[in-house]
């Protein structure tokens, strides 16, 4: 199968982001309004364009929003059942905030509805994705400016990284003294069910169905996640069905001066995908002084696929620093540049692969993908 049909399967499910809805919430029924706002100066460049800059030429400077955060507004709200018991949900709509490009609010990042008690919580819609999710918990620059990590794992493991799930229902359950177990499933990862069969085939190909079971734990300054997932994608006649097996660990410590955190993947095709196979670390670390955070991180992405030609390594270093203003406003900068093989050809992006959704968005040759080395510069407002 090719990368370009396997890079439809996309890496996971399990909100993060919905977590707290469930404990956040007042009793009574309630709608809060939020976003975030976010606009700065990203620089892009690299001495082969051949490769790193998909055989273009120069240095790209630009205007961005969302670098150190995607831009987005939302509402949440819960309702009192009585007994214990809430209706809970949230929807957040992601915007540009520099160009005029699609709608005013051009694309849904979650939306989902649930109920949660004392059993857990239990919700279905569309969800932040797992996988992307726990990057982002232990990369320090949370997936976010031309430091994130998510698009080397995307493109060295043949999945990319996929920062929502469609069809999916999620149970979480309760806070056993920072311990909690979530499981969730997609009927369809990337799209409605049966909307991809051409006539004459089964009407479930082209769906992608997934399931995730993960272990968490948040007490004290520890953190430490594992999380397996299962993809599956129905092939057309003569293809096949291709699976793969996602195994991922992380785990961090704030000893308050300093924070170390700590990122492991591990990717395996079966059947179509058979041969296929990816593994990516990162380690990163991040210290508040005064006002000041600074923050780095190493990461590398290994394609150890069987057949040599795919095989290629990546790995990137990133540097940056925030100065909180307030609570709610920071600026921020942040550097990074990426060392490739002579079978890679990764390329600096703006927050991960989540804008494009597929396994190429961190290869030069996309054009959300430019040069070995990136700089930004700009201001954050959450509301």
């Amino acid at each position: 199968m090719s990368k370009k049909i396997i890079a439809l399967a996309l890496a996971a499910l399990a909100p993060a982001a919905a977590l707290a809805p469930a404990t956040a919430m007042a009793a009574d029924s309630n709608v809060t309004i939020y976003g975030i706002i976010d606009y700065g100066f990203v620089s892009r460049t690299g001495n082969k364009a051949d490769r790193l800059k998909g055989g273009r030429t120069g240095s790209l400077n630009e205007f961005a929003g969302g670098v150190s955060g995607g831009n987005r507004i939302g509402f949440k709200g819960s309702e009192d059942l009585g007994n214990g018991l809430k209706a809970i949900f949230e929807i957040e709509f992601g915007f540009k905030g520099d160009d005029t490009k699609g709608t005013t609010f051009n694309y849904n990042r979650h939306s989902w509805v649930g109920l949660t008690g004392g059993f857990g919580t239990v919700l279905g819609g569309r969800v932040d994705g797992a996988r992307y999710s726990f990057i982002g918990k232990y990369d320090p620059f949370k997936n976010q400016t031309v430091a994130n990590a998510a698009s080397i794992f995307g493109y060295t493991s043949h999945l990319g990284q996929a920062d929502r799930a469609d069809n999916a229902v999620v149970y979480i359950s309760p806070d056993f003294g920072g311990f909690k177990v979530l499981g969730a499933y997609s009927k369809s990862l990337l799209s409605q069910e049966g909307i991809g069969a051409a006539a004459g085939q089964n009407i479930k190909t082209g769906d992608s169905p997934l399931y995730a079971i993960a272990a968490m734990y948040d007490a004290g300054g520890l953190s430490a996640t594992l999380d397996y997932e299962n993809l599956k994608i129905y092939g057309a006649p003569g293809v096949g069905d291709a699976k793969w097996d996602i195994f991922v660990a992380g785990a961090s410590y704030d000893f308050k001066v300093v924070k170390l955190s700590g990122y492991y993947e591990q990717t395996k095709g079966k059947q179509a995908a058979r041969g296929q196979k990816g593994e990516g670390w990162l380690l990163g670390v991040s210290a508040p002084i005064g006002p000041v955070s600074v923050m780095a991180s190493y990461a590398e992405g290994r394609d150890k696929s069987d057949d040599a030609l795919d095989r290629g390594d990546c790995k990137k270093f990133g540097v940056g620093a925030e100065y909180s203003l307030s609570k709610r406003t920071a600026l921020y900068t942040t550097y990074a540049r990426i060392n490739n093989d002579n079978r890679s050809a990764c390329a600096i992006t703006l927050s991960g692969s989540a804008n494009s959704g597929n396994a190429a968005a961190t290869a030069a040759g996309n054009t959300a993908a430019y040069g070995r080395s990136g700089f930004d510069l700009g201001v954050r407002h959450a509301f």
